[in-house]
């Protein structure tokens, strides 16, 4: 049985109104950037710092709607996906290099094998992504 929110909007209109949302707030951070050089106040420095936080949950949200609605065809998508795998491996790592510090000596070699193992498949993934990337503009 198909999904019911996908007959009361397009899938199109979702991830359209994410990327724009999104291209907004990119546009005020950049303003506001400009604004911080000439006008470094608190308050211009405090609105950078929401706008930074606002523009990332933007990408965040956009993220999750081409993997939600977006089809497999499309190569944004793979882009998107594979731009997620390796945040979360990237995130894996750091997480396993701070908890192998606390290991006794024995155990933190085989840590690190493990570590440099994850570091490989988060190198592997991000090779596809400049592949999915170089066929995007292609």
């Amino acid at each position: 049985m198909s999904d019911p929110r996908s007959r009361l909007i397009p899938r199109e209109s979702i991830i359209t109104s994410r990327l724009l949302v999104l291209q907004s707030k990119r546009l005020m951070l950049d303003a506001i950037e400009r604004r911080l050089d000439s006008w470094n106040t608190p308050d211009v420095k405090r609105r950078f710092e929401e706008l930074r936080g606002e523009t990332e949950a933007a990408q965040d949200r956009y993220r999750r709607a081409i993997l939600e609605w977006g089809s497999t065809e499309d190569i944004d998508y793979w882009v998107m996906a594979y731009s997620r795998l390796i945040d979360k491996g990237n995130v894996i790592v750091k997480r396993m290099r701070e908890a192998n510090l606390a290991l006794p000596p024995a155990e933190r070699y085989q840590v690190s094998a493990d570590i440099e193992v994850m570091e490989h498949l988060v190198e592997d993934w991000t090779g596809s992504l400049r592949k999915s990337m170089a066929a995007a503009v292609a």
